[in-house]
C-alpha cells in the first residue's frame, strides 16, 4: 500500500481527486435521524477541480420529514508549497427547505487553507458564505486537525459551525479515526455531537467510506 502523506494538501486539495461518503446516526426528539453526505472531487487540471457535495437528512422536523442541499462548484488552488496550501471555491447552491421568504437556489463561495505540522500532522480551515434568492443565506466554517500515527491510520478532530440567517446557529464537534485498507479504501468511524447548547448534545455515530482519499 502506498504511504499516505499527512501534509495539508493531501486532504484539502488532493492531486488525484477524492470521494468521501459519510453517514451519521442519531436520536433527536425521540426520532431516529439519519444524515448522509457525499463529497466528490474530480481534477480538471493541475490546480482546478470539479466538486459535488450533496447532503440529506431524514426524519427532520419539516412537513416532508426530510431536508437536503447540494453544492456544485469549481475549486482552484491559488498557492501551494511544501507546507502550505490555499484554495478558493465557488459554485451553485440548492437548499430544499429555505426560510419562508427565501428561494431554493443560490451560490456559495468558500476559502480553504491548510498547513502541515511536521511529517504526520496537519490543520485545515474553511470559511464559506452562502446567498439564496431574496436575501437569505448565512456563513459556515470548518476546522480540521489530523494526525497520522502510521501509514494505515489517521485521527481527525473537526469543528463545524453553521450560522444561517434564517435559523439557529449550531456548533458540532466530531472525533473520528480512519483506517486505510490494503486496497486503498478508507473506513471512518467516530462520534459527532452539538456543543453550542450543552456538552455532547445530540450525539451521533459517524461511519464513513473513502473510496478515493487523494493519498
Amino acid at each position: 500500500m502506498t504511504p499516505a502523506p499527512a501534509y495539508a494538501g493531501a486532504w484539502l486539495a488532493p492531486e488525484g481527486g477524492q470521494e468521501i461518503w459519510t453517514n451519521a446516526f442519531s436520536s433527536q426528539n425521540e426520532e431516529n435521524v439519519v444524515e448522509t453526505s457525499v463529497y466528490w472531487e474530480e481534477p480538471l487540471g493541475e490546480r482546478t477541480s470539479f466538486v459535488v457535495s450533496p447532503w440529506v437528512e431524514t426524519n427532520y422536523d419539516t412537513p416532508d420529514g426530510w431536508r437536503a442541499e447540494s453544492v456544485v462548484a469549481l475549486k482552484h488552488v491559488v498557492f501551494r508549497d511544501d507546507e502550505n496550501v490555499m484554495a478558493i471555491q465557488a459554485g451553485a447552491l440548492w437548499v430544499s427547505h429555505p426560510g419562508d421568504e427565501c428561494g431554493e437556489g443560490g451560490i456559495e463561495a468558500r476559502w480553504l487553507g491548510g498547513r502541515s505540522l511536521g511529517d504526520r500532522a496537519f490543520i485545515n480551515l474553511e470559511a464559506a458564505g452562502r446567498a439564496l434568492e431574496n436575501g437569505c443565506g448565512g456563513q459556515r466554517a470548518e476546522m480540521t486537525a489530523g494526525y497520522r500515527p502510521s501509514d494505515d491510520w489517521m485521527a481527525l478532530g473537526q469543528v463545524f459551525v453553521d450560522a444561517p440567517t434564517d435559523g439557529e446557529e449550531t456548533v458540532k464537534l466530531q472525533l473520528t479515526m480512519v483506517r486505510f485498507t490494503e486496497t486503498g479504501y478508507g473506513i471512518q468511524l467516530g462520534l459527532r455531537a452539538r456543543v453550542d447548547e450543552g456538552l455532547l448534545d445530540e450525539p451521533a455515530l459517524v461511519i464513513g467510506l473513502w473510496p478515493r482519499s487523494g493519498r
